[in-house]
């Protein structure tokens, strides 16, 4: 493929610890993650009251700036490191680092820094220093497996592969793709660009399990075959890619009902979004891959009784 871009796969805990937070207090995006009410009421169980009070009000809006921050971090090994890194360095250092791949970055970037660092530090200490080791051993695996297949997949069939149906363009002005795993907000993958760059948190869902969990993948995918509108939009896209526009009418739902759809049918991989150089889909189509996994999953789970 020509043009293409490159990518850099990378794993450290800071990123899952930043992750984390950010799975907690986003009320609207958790919906949509497999952890979902149950592990934010549990989880709230293991903070202070006045911790707990305080992210019920949190309006922590820095996620993306510090996954930025963190890939260009020296200091990365440990939360610990990282956040000590990020307390010594000037408001001056981290604009220069922001400036490059932004296009706007707040004045109060020293208020932003302290807060975020007040947060996380606490946050680790309360939380994340506590969840299971086996969760972050298969993120290291995973970002291992994704750089021996680097080797013999294209990045774009890498992306998609990873994040199960994110097809992001070579556009001429993206350069690289950071790839990173992550478990708190799975199936979700997050996703964003930058001037040049990119980076994609992908979904590691089984993280922690001894063995596969087919039912994990299998459910959200029957779940998506067991309605008719979703599989009206299947076969527009078994015909050709569509915009989102392009679906409401082969299909004549609101867009918001089309935009819904379509968002399960991602999540579950039966379908892709193609993204050129934004955070806005410009296309869907189909992905047939899951033609052929849908019978492995059913067997996998219908034989495994473990």
């Amino acid at each position: 493929m020509k043009n293409t871009y490159s990518i850099r796969i990378e794993w450290t805990v800071v990123y899952e610890c930043i992750i984390s937070l950010y799975a907690y207090i986003h009320e609207k995006e958790r919906k949509h993650f497999q952890l979902g009410n149950a592990w934010k009421e549990e989880t709230k169980q293991m903070l202070p009251e006045s911790f707990a009070d305080e992210l019920a009000d949190e309006r922590w809006e820095v996620l993306h700036r510090l996954v930025l921050l963190v890939a260009q971090s020296p200091q990365k090994h440990s939360v610990e490191a990282f956040l000590g890194w990020l307390e010594r360095i000037s408001p001056g250092e981290i604009y220069e680092r922001l400036a490059p791949w932004v296009d706007t970055i707040p004045l109060n970037l020293g208020e932003l820094r302290d807060h975020s660092v007040s947060l996380l530090a606490r946050w680790h200490e309360h939380y994340f220093s506590r969840i299971a080791p086996a969760i972050l051993d298969s993120l290291e695996r995973s970002a291992a497996d994704m750089t021996e297949l680097a080797q013999s997949m294209s990045p774009v069939e890498l992306v998609d592969h990873a994040s199960n149906g994110l097809w992001i363009e070579p556009v001429p002005d993206l350069r690289e793709v950071v790839l990173i795993p992550q478990y708190h907000c799975a199936p979700a993958a997050v996703l964003d660009f930058y001037r040049g760059l990119a980076t994609c948190l992908y979904p590691v869902g089984d993280a922690g399990q001894s063995r596969p969990q087919p039912l994990a993948e299998l459910l959200p995918l029957t779940q998506c075959l067991a309605d008719e509108k979703r599989l009206h939009i299947l076969r527009c896209l078994a015909e050709k890619s569509c915009t989102l526009g392009e679906l409401q009418q082969q299909v004549s739902l609101a867009k918001s009902t089309v935009h819904h759809h379509v968002t399960a049918l991602r999540r579950a991989g039966l379908i892709r979004a193609h993204y050129a150089g934004s955070t806005n889909v410009s296309s869907y189509s189909l992905r047939e891959s899951f033609i052929e996994r849908l019978p492995v999953l059913l067997r996998s789970f219908l034989h495994n009784r473990e």
